[in-house]
């Protein structure tokens, strides 16, 4: 059997880096509400958010936050 690593994230594309750097800023901005799952399980495997707990706002028990990686990627920190 060969040596893979089954845990590791497939490259995004070009397509799939924009729509990444449009949903981190959504997040960001607190509008992450329409943001579909598949999207936004690209950003989690990819590290660029995490689920945090709690939030302490009405009807909200998680929110998302991006990383320090989420921040490098848009460019928003320095590495």
């Amino acid at each position: 059997m060969a040596d893979q690593d089954w845990y590791a994230v497939r490259p995004m594309t070009e397509a799939q880096e924009r729509d990444a750097r449009g949903d981190l800023t959504m997040i960001i901005r607190g509008e992450e509400l329409d943001l579909p799952w598949g999207r936004l399980r690209r950003l989690l495997d990819h590290e660029f958010v995490v689920i945090s707990f709690p939030v302490h706002t009405q009807g909200s028990v998680r929110s998302l936050d991006p990383t320090d990686k989420g921040l490098r990627f848009l460019r928003v920190k320095e590495q």
